[in-house]
């Protein structure tokens, strides 16, 4: 809904549901605290990509303290908390945004706003009143869409941006349909505005990119305007997008739905006894679907919606290791699996606030769960074990303390069993160059370490490739500053052979990683990243050697921790 300065006219449905906030607010103060409810995901934890809709309510709502409002949106954003990765906002000044993309940047978000009225001194105070859009990534193009030009002094605009989510191209655009029921025919406006939108997003949608949708539609599910929205697969749908509350049985009643159906244009009230504010995914884009509203708390008229999905090929059960892992600037973790052909797949985020790490190290599957897990040490020197969860998922919540006194290491490798008593094993470097090996004891711990080798200072960049030469012991292989590769065979008895040179010229690579086996052929292979963010794969021959490589990537940031 749109919230107009305290001297203008504010429709009845408004100032009513205002009174009732106000009185909402009111009466909470007076009644003893208690914790707050809400709907919630039905599967927990959420699905990695996350959205935030809100309608800020101006400077209009009763409470409406700037301060307290910008960190309830900011909160969202916050690996603690939410971890949005795009914010849709509806109604906010400019003042606002201004204040909350600046809190967020460190995070990684960039934004666009687009001022929607002329200003004036009741108004935003002064500042711009609009609507926003922000993301978690960098912003390739803007695209104001004009809705209806101009109607009751204000352009109904939806800022969009091209951006990467989570490292794939998308776009994303805030909404806020005309708000009006009689004035200017306003059902039969919103319809017009919506199906102007939904065909300029098709046309992002044909062109192969996914699509996104958040904000106050000014109607309910069932409505003529949401119909653009709606997948055909729905009662009335004649769009290609799914809604985030569009799969919670709790609410198909509302809507007439069979209580057994899959889906049903429905969703928990975000604005007073209505359901106005959705986020939309594109059609086949996302997969596994979900939505929340958070209780309302004063700052808005209107409850802010969660959403969350998942990539369509992310989070599946027997996602294969090989591959590479990132870690980006801001302690996100991306999965790039390997693929028959030699390359990797899309980026699947499979963890977040990593950026405390000082070292990890993939451990193959420790536990048994068919998942690989991930070691770390942290800044304070404690070595972390992180299984994965089904879905390739390294939660913090889940995992367990191995050891301390690990900050002495600055380089650590999980060769598996380098010592031939099928257990797995870690093998670490300390600031003086000597080699330690830390066998393992079987119940996810490891015994007294020992040094298995002294010099190895001279190696700018070590790595565990597992069986490299094809007769089935963990090898190791070290880079030195002039750019030789060379090979370690493991003899299965926690040594290794005598070094051979295996390559040159590799002094091109500020990252170079035992990938596993990327291709499928039974053999580990090896990917590097050149200072210019492009990817290689170097196919193994089973034998300790590769052919010549091929490039497989491009625009992988230079000087992130890949391994």
């Amino acid at each position: 809904m749109r919230k107009l300065e305290r001297t203008l006219w504010m429709s009845p449905r408004r100032f009513a549901t205002l009174c009732l906030a106000f009185l909402a607010i009111l009466a909470l103060s007076l009644q003893p605290a208690a914790p707050a409810r809400a709907d919630s995901l039905p599967i927990e934890p959420a699905p990695p990509l996350r959205f935030v809709s809100y309608n800020m309510c101006g400077n209009h709502c009763p409470m409406a303290d700037e301060g307290p409002r910008e960190r309830y949106i900011e909160q969202q954003a916050n690996g603690t908390s939410w971890n949005a990765d795009a914010i849709f906002l509806v109604e906010v000044c400019s003042n606002q945004f201004n204040d909350i993309l600046d809190a967020l940047r460190p995070l990684g978000f960039d934004g666009y706003f687009v001022g929607t009225r002329a200003v004036t001194a009741n108004v935003c105070k002064g500042n711009t009143y609009g609507m926003a859009t922000l993301v978690k990534g960098p912003i390739v193009q803007r695209q104001a869409i004009t809705l209806t030009p101009s109607v009751d002094d204000e352009s109904i605009t939806s800022p969009c941006v091209e951006t990467y989510l989570q490292n794939r191209a998308a776009w994303a655009c805030s909404v806020h349909l005309y708000w009006g029921d009689t004035a200017h025919n306003g059902p039969n406006l919103r319809a017009a505005e919506a199906s102007t939108l939904a065909a300029k997003a098709k046309t992002w949608q044909d062109a192969g990119i996914p699509v996104l949708l958040g904000g106050d539609f000014n109607a309910s599910p069932l409505t003529k305007p949401l119909s653009s929205f709606y997948s055909s697969t729905l009662t009335g749908g004649i769009g290609s997008f799914h809604e985030a509350d569009e799969t919670d049985p709790d609410y198909f009643a509302s809507s007439g739905c069979d209580p057994a159906a899959t889906a049903c244009r429905s969703g928990e009230t975000t604005f007073g006894t209505a359901k106005i504010d959705y986020v939309f995914f594109s059609d086949g884009d996302f997969r596994d679907i979900h939505g929340d509203v958070l209780p309302a708390n004063g700052y808005s008229d209107h409850q802010l919606v969660r959403a969350a999905a998942w990539w369509p090929d992310c989070g599946l059960p027997g996602t294969t290791s090989a591959g590479v892992i990132r870690r980006d600037a801001h302690g996100r973790l991306f999965r790039y699996a390997g693929r028959p052909d030699g390359t990797v797949a899309p980026a699947c985020e499979a963890g977040f606030g990593w950026g405390s790490m000082r070292t990890v190290a993939r451990h193959g599957d420790f536990d048994g769960d068919g998942s690989e897990d991930l070691l770390a040490i942290d800044s304070s020197g404690v070595l972390w074990r992180y299984p994965a969860d089904a879905a390739g998922q390294f939660s913090g919540s889940t995992r367990h303390q191995v050891g301390t006194g690990w900050q002495g290491y600055d380089v650590l490798l999980a060769p598996g069993d380098f010592d031939g008593d099928g257990k797995p094993d870690l093998i670490a470097r300390d600031g003086s160059g000597v080699l330690w090996l830390f066998p393992g004891d079987g119940s996810g711990g490891y015994t007294t370490a020992r040094n298995i080798g002294t010099g190895w200072q001279i190696y700018s960049i070590l790595l565990a490739p597992g069986d490299f030469n094809g007769d089935g012991k963990a090898d190791l292989i070290g880079r030195d500053s002039a750019g030789v590769l060379w090979f370690y065979a493991g003899t299965g008895t926690g040594t290794y052979a005598v070094r051979k040179s295996i390559g040159t010229g590799w002094q091109v690579y500020d990252a170079i990683v035992g990938a596993g086996d990327v291709n499928g052929d039974g053999k580990a292979d090896l990917i590097a990243r050149d200072p210019s963010g492009d990817l290689w794969f170097y196919k193994g021959d089973g034998a300790g050697g590769y052919a010549p490589k091929a490039q497989i990537g491009y625009s992988y940031p230079a000087g992130e921790l890949m391994f």
